[in-house]
């Protein structure tokens, strides 16, 4: 499974597997990191696997969405370090994609033809739609990941 963060500005880039927590009830900085900030994202699920998807069929290949939280690290370069164990939380709560309005629906079956000509989608890859407020979190900080999503 791949995770697939979208960028408000277009770009993207994929996070480990391994960072994706369902439950998160902790989340650690690394020494390195002197604070962390979280962006509230729009999931949706790959449910068919694709390559070089074109735009009159790139609804086919999800139909839910949820939310989520994406963690980022920020060390005392400034550098913000997206690759934290336990740093991406999806909601298990997914709702139907009729739910969505017209410009959201287009964005994401642009941006689905857009990675699938990089790389393959496979079924349960997730895109997550970064949006651009982020939450600023100090060390020691406790987050309800709930009140976010």
């Amino acid at each position: 499974m791949n995770i697939h963060v979208v960028k408000p500005d277009g770009s993207w880039y994929c996070r480990p597997d391994v960072t994706l927590v369902r439950d998160a009830d902790r989340f650690c900085l690394p020494d390195d990191c002197t604070e962390a900030i979280a962006f509230r994202g729009l999931c949706i699920r790959i449910d068919k696997a694709g390559k070089a998807v074109v735009p009159r069929f790139a609804r086919r290949y999800f139909d839910s969405w949820t939310d989520a939280v994406l963690f980022y690290g920020i060390t005392e370069e400034g550098t913000a370090t997206p690759n934290l164990d336990r740093a991406t939380v999806v909601s298990r709560d997914f709702r139907p994609v009729e739910t969505l309005d017209a410009a959201t629906l287009e964005r994401i079956t642009g941006t689905i033809c857009r990675i699938s000509l990089h790389l393959s989608l496979r079924i349960g890859d997730f895109i997550i739609f970064e949006q651009p407020e982020p939450t600023e979190l100090g060390r020691g900080c406790h987050i309800d990941t709930i009140a976010i999503l």
